[in-house]
This record gives structure tokens, sequence and C-alpha cells, in this order.
């Protein structure tokens, strides 16, 4: 789901991902018929490992 949502990355001012747009995605999930309750326990560990996979990366380069 999250591969198909890339509006819902939010972008900090210098060009990081600062985290995920959950009411977007609920949303859409509702739409495409996902179990929110599921997506709504699940989609705050994926923000923070996108997160923190995404700052590791910036330091790293």
């Amino acid at each position: 789901m999250l591969t198909g949502a890339i509006g819902a990355i939010r972008i900090g001012p210098r060009g990081g991902i600062t985290g995920l747009d959950l009411p977007a995605l609920l949303i859409q999930a509702k739409a495409l018929g996902y179990d929110e309750t599921l997506l709504a326990r699940l989609l705050p560990f994926a923000e923070r490992g996108m997160v923190v996979g995404a700052a590791k990366q910036q330091t790293e380069t």
C-alpha cells in the first residue's frame, strides 16, 4: 500500500522524510477495502522505520 501512496509521505524543509500522512493513508485504505483497524496499528511502525531508514541513509551519503 505504501508504494502506491508516494503523496502521503511528508517531506521536511531540507528534503528528508519526516513521516506519513496517516489520516490520508487510512482514507485510502478504506477506499481500497483494507482493514483500517489493522493498518491504524501497523502504519506507525512503518512510519518509524521509514523515518529512521531515511535518516540513516542521509548520514551515510
